[in-house]
């Protein structure tokens, strides 16, 4: 019975000793790699120019990206790709879009508008570069082709040749502004021409807040018209929200051609007697 009990407990010492020696030659089971994590897709953007006079400036447009997936993107940057406008580089950007049939608006600046045609000139196929950022941090550049024929590039390029057609051709210059007896404002619009030619101011109009007119009527010749300005809206909203206050439009025969378009520049002292004048109109002053 003695000898039964040493040989089973030698049989257990043996096996574990067996076990235990095993496991040091197996050593520590290895560690799982981790799961490699596949990078997401580019986004799913499109994009169109888009005019929305209430929120822009003169050397702006609106690009209008539209999120065709199933989560949100971030736009980073956006560029506008275009051989009518000089290149500007990516613009900062930092707007959610998220997916939706309505596109998320981003303001941008144009570069300086090339015009081959003059004031006829219409733009060359455009597109725009975003930076995007997806949901898992992941950048991705997305290059969206703009429509084309495009209306919107169209009209702005129009705008900025006619700009510089008038620049090159008128000096213009608006006078200092008085007090007339009824609370408006009259000062005189003078257009000096550059190359000796002949000009006529056709027609003047105003802005989202302030009428201009001719006190006179309009001269049949000659480029120096006296003008009134008045309120146009008082609301608390429309003054707070207009953007353009200022955007006078003034047309200019030159030498007897159809009447071009171009910006009347407001300086700072003529600003602030506008707006010393609106406020006394509107009740506010």
């Amino acid at each position: 019975m003695h000898r039964l009990r040493i040989g089973l407990l030698a049989a257990f010492l043996l096996a574990a000793a067996t076990a235990a020696f095993a496991g040091h030659l197996a050593g520590p089971a290895p560690e799982r790699a981790p799961e490699a994590v596949s990078p997401s897709a580019a986004p799913d953007l499109t994009a169109t120019a888009e005019i929305r006079r209430s929120f822009m400036t003169p050397g702006t447009v609106t690009v209008a990206v539209t999120n065709h997936g199933d989560a949100p993107v971030q736009i980073l940057g956006v560029e506008l790709l275009s051989d009518s406008f000089a290149p500007l580089g990516l613009q900062t950007a930092d707007a959610t879009v998220p997916p939706s049939v309505n596109p998320r608006d981003l303001l941008i600046d144009l570069g300086a508008a090339s015009c081959p045609d003059g004031i006829d000139s219409t733009t060359a196929p455009a597109s725009v570069r975003l930076l995007a950022a997806t949901e898992d941090g992941a950048a991705h550049e997305v290059t969206a082709d703009l429509p084309h024929p495009n209306g919107t590039l169209d009209r702005l390029l129009r705008e900025a040749c006619t700009a510089e057609a008038v620049a090159k051709a008128v000096d213009l210059s608006l006078g200092d502004l008085h007090e007339a007896a009824d609370g408006t404002l009259e000062g005189v619009l003078t257009a000096e021409p550059l190359a000796g030619a002949d000009l006529a101011v056709t027609d003047v109009r105003g802005s989202v807040l302030f009428t201009v007119e001719a006190t006179e009527g309009l001269p049949e010749t000659g480029a120096s018209v006296p003008l009134r300005f008045d309120a146009f809206r008082c609301e608390g909203h429309a003054v707070g929200d207009a953007k353009q206050p200022f955007a006078f439009t003034v047309w200019i025969a030159v030498d007897g051609a159809e009447p071009v378009a171009g910006p009347i520049e407001v300086p700072e002292a003529q600003r602030e007697a506008l707006w010393a004048m609106l406020d006394v109109r509107c009740g506010r002053g």
